[in-house]
C-alpha cells in the first residue's frame, strides 16, 4: 500500500513543474495546433462512432480558434454525420467565410450539396474549388462532379467530368467508369 501511494505522490509531484507555467510559456501555447490536434481527435473518435467525444473535442477546437475554417469544416462533416443537415449547411458556410481560398472547403461542400440534391449548387461549389489558388486536389473534384452528375443523370456534365479527371488521373477515370456502367449513364 505505501509503495503504491508513493508511485502517486511521485507521479502527481513530476506534474507540478509543467503545471507551473511562466507567463512565457502560456503565450507560446500555439492555440491554432491545439485546434488541430482537436479536430484530430474528433475525426477519430467519429470513425469509432463515438460522437459524444468527437463532439467535445470539436468544442474544444472551437473555442481554441474560433475563426480557423477547419475547425467549422470539421463540425460540418460532423453535424453532416448526424444528419444535422441544416447546421452541416451553416458550418460549411461559416468555414467558406472563415477563409475563402480553401478548395477541399468548397469540394466538401459541393459534394455535401450533391448529397440534398442541390446538383446545380454543388457544381457551383466544385468549380469555385478548382478555381481556388494551389488546390491541388482537383483528381477529388472531378470526380465528386461526376459522381453528383451520375445521381442526376446529367450526361453532359458526367462526360465533362470524366474527360477531365482522365487527363488527371487516367486509373481513377477507368474505375469511375466501371462503376458507372451500372448507370443509365456510360
Amino acid at each position: 500500500m505505501r509503495y503504491k501511494t508513493l508511485q502517486f505522490l511521485t507521479a502527481l509531484f513530476s506534474l507540478f513543474p509543467s503545471a507551473c507555467v511562466s507567463q512565457t510559456d502560456a503565450q507560446d501555447f500555439d492555440k491554432l495546433q491545439a485546434a488541430k490536434a482537436r479536430i484530430d481527435l474528433a475525426l477519430g473518435y467519429l470513425a469509432q462512432n463515438n460522437q459524444e467525444q468527437a463532439k467535445l473535442n470539436l468544442d474544444k477546437a472551437l473555442s481554441y480558434a474560433p475563426d480557423y475554417y477547419l475547425v467549422h469544416s470539421a463540425l460540418a462533416y460532423f453535424y453532416q454525420q448526424q444528419g444535422n443537415i441544416e447546421q452541416a449547411e451553416k458550418s460549411y458556410l461559416q468555414a467558406i467565410k472563415s477563409d475563402n481560398r480553401q478548395g477541399d472547403t468548397f469540394n466538401n461542400y459541393g459534394t455535401f450539396l450533391c448529397s440534398q440534391g442541390k446538383f446545380h449548387a454543388a457544381y457551383q461549389q466544385f468549380n469555385l474549388a478548382l478555381s481556388t489558388p494551389n488546390y491541388y486536389r482537383q483528381a477529388d473534384t472531378y470526380e465528386n462532379m461526376a459522381l453528383c452528375a451520375l445521381a442526376e443523370n446529367n450526361e453532359r456534365v458526367y462526360r465533362e467530368s470524366l474527360a477531365l479527371l482522365e487527363k488527371t488521373d487516367a486509373g481513377r477515370a477507368q474505375r469511375l467508369r466501371q462503376r458507372a456502367q451500372t448507370t443509365s449513364i456510360n
